[in-house]
């Protein structure tokens, strides 16, 4: 019998289109313990990242004149792309390099050497200066401010090693690739990204069209065909995921890397979630990884049809039909299907969302069944926002589809339920709420505010909220500290902040629309 299920249901009158839903079951246990934060450290915090991170780019304007000056446009150009300022619209995160920097050759000019020792030094030092801030916020209980840091100091030095390791990676021949990766590179395998991990004998057949399948050498039409039947489809194998599809390979090595890529930002955003604090020192002190609670990788399967997809998982679950994918905690596995007309990675992160925070322990257990409901759902919809383009990473950009929506209700059809009554209901209450619609809505916004306002002033609040909703004490989990609580700011005032909020992204919605409107098209 399937306990619990998350989803994704289809509402007809929804201008989102997209609502997510839940069922209920029962209990869980996480060890993250809540450690005391003043908000006073944190702005001190901040004004010292601003201090530093404006002289750092100081230096590197100089540095950057003086290369134009000596004629050097390419180092100059290469000190451009550091010098942007920070996004604060969106949680963000750049692109690493997989190979490990050289060294800087002796045989160059000496005026060009010297800029590069330079400008490698101004580099590695502002490295360490944010490094020591991040160990500052993790000391005064705000692992998401830390781990912002360490995620931009990697961009400057990304050899540096205690941030690489918690970033998840290890060293490798020269390069930084996953633990796992590294387990599969030494088994003689190769990644590809159409075919995932092949024997490197295997990758050249491929490419030329053929499969191996039972021992053999088949065409990849042949194989096609017999994959069509889910009982014999492809499995994709990545760090985290086993995938199963009868759709193509392609498409399932697609998902998977969307899905390692929404795993890595995940579990960095909310590493306050999966480890404790006594936990996460140790982590920033180069002793241990990052926790993964669940013991197996995460189950996905994605099918051909929609018609194929409600066939599967009617008898598990009759309302099946008005959903477009579901996580089910009785199986474990996060169930979606190809749909030309719909927007896929949107429901598959937010069902990765259910999915990890609910395995991060064995048991099945209800959550928010009393109160707090809101917050499931809306840090769900919250992480749809998630983009993934260029081998760059961010969430909660203020022009996506959930968060225009909040905007329109709370701005222009004066539609708001007050923090204190939506955080008051429970699962079933939440649902058949009248405004069901407008509510999932308002949640969304709600955790876009929570995540993103004042700098992420609330985050580790709002994670540390999440981890008691969850928590192994029963009784923990059913009388959470409450957010006024946790911000040590009243409902009434969160109100009024939320409004704010609204005003503000509707304000950078707009900016952002002008400036694209007057870009030259291409």
């Amino acid at each position: 019998m399937v306990g619990r299920q998350h989803s994704r249901i289809l509402w007809p009158h929804c201008w989102a289109l997209l609502v997510g839903w839940m069922c209920v079951a029962g209990p869980i246990t996480s060890t993250a313990q809540v450690r005391p934060r003043n908000p006073e450290a944190l702005r001190l915090l901040q004004s010292n990242y601003t201090d530093v991170h404006a002289a750092y780019f100081e230096k590197l304007r100089r540095l950057r004149g003086d290369s134009l000056d000596a004629g050097l446009t390419d180092l100059a150009e290469s000190i451009t792309p550091l010098m942007q300022p920070p996004d604060n619209t969106r949680i963000f995160v750049g692109s690493l390099p997989r190979q490990m920097q050289p060294d800087i050759p002796f045989d160059m000019p000496d005026a060009e050497r010297n800029l590069r020792v330079e400008l490698r030094r101004q580099r590695e030092t502002y490295a360490r200066e944010l490094y020591a801030l991040s160990r500052r916020a993790l000391h005064n209980g705000y692992p998401g401010y830390a781990y912002d840091l360490v995620r931009e100091l990697s961009i400057h030095d990304p050899d540096h090693e205690l941030a690489r390791g918690l970033l998840g990676y290890v060293k490798y021949r020269g390069e930084w690739v996953t633990p796992f990766a590294k387990s599969m590179l030494v088994k003689g395998l190769e990644w590809h990204d159409d075919f995932g991990w092949l024997p490197k004998n295997h990758v050249d057949r491929y490419v030329a069209g053929e499969r191996y399948l039972d021992g053999k050498w088949i065409s990849a039409e042949k194989e096609a065909v017999i994959r069509q039947d889910f009982d014999h489809a492809w499995v994709i194998q990545t760090d985290h995921y086993l995938i199963r599809t009868n759709y193509s390979l392609e498409r399932g090595v697609e998902l998977g890397r969307a899905l390692e890529d929404f795993y890595v930002f995940f579990h960095q955003t909310f590493a306050g979630f999966f480890n404790d604090p006594e936990q996460l020192q140790q982590i920033f002190n180069g002793n241990a990884r990052m926790n993964n609670r669940n013991a197996k990788q995460y189950l996905v399967h994605y099918y051909r049809t929609k018609d194929e997809y409600i066939s599967r998982l009617e008898p598990l679950f009759p309302a099946i039909r008005q959903t477009n994918g579901i996580y089910l905690t009785g199986d474990r596995t996060i169930h979606f299907y190809f749909d030309p007309q719909g927007a896929p990675e949107d429901t598959l992160f937010h069902e990765a969302t259910h999915q990890l925070f609910y395995e991060s322990h064995v048991q099945n257990r209800p959550i928010a069944d009393k109160a707090n409901f809101w917050l499931i759902e809306g840090i769900a919809c919250y992480m749809e926002s998630f983009r993934r383009y260029d081998g760059e990473f961010s969430v909660g950009d203020p022009r996506h589809i959930r968060f225009a929506g909040a905007r329109m209700n709370y701005l222009d059809k004066m539609y708001y339920v007050p923090m204190d009554e939506l955080t008051a209901l429970g699962s079933q209450e939440f649902q058949r709420a009248p405004h069901l619609v407008q509510n999932y809505t308002q949640a969304a916004g709600m955790a876009h505010f929570f995540m993103q306002y004042d700098n992420g002033r609330y985050r580790d609040a709002l994670v540390t909220h999440l981890t008691e909703l969850y928590s192994a004490n029963a009784r923990k989990r059913e009388f959470p500290q409450s957010l006024e609580v946790l911000t040590d700011t009243p409902f009434l005032d969160l109100d009024q902040q939320y409004g704010e909020w609204m005003k503000l992204t509707r304000a950078e919605e707009q900016a952002a629309a002008a400036t694209e409107a007057a870009a030259p098209r291409q």
